[in-house]
């Protein structure tokens, strides 16, 4: 999966939890107007170690696995 899909699925799963994208990035300790989260967005890429504390504030976490080589 692409790093925007990614960021994409994370803010879907952000908004289904009721958060905008301000109440995200604030809980998540990054800026209270939620320019964290729409910079993300709008340019479908970020630092890993900022993805990770944006996935930690709803409860995800990134998960790495092998891919199937058959």
């Amino acid at each position: 999966m692409a790093q925007r899909a990614l960021i994409m699925e994370a803010d879907k799963i952000a908004r289904e939890k009721g958060l905008t994208q301000s109440q995200w990035s604030r809980l998540a300790g990054y800026a209270n107007n939620g320019q964290t989260v729409s910079r993300i967005v709008k340019a479908g890429d970020c630092r890993i170690s900022t993805f990770n504390t944006l996935l930690n504030a709803i409860g995800y976490k990134l998960k790495i696995e092998k891919i199937d080589e058959n």
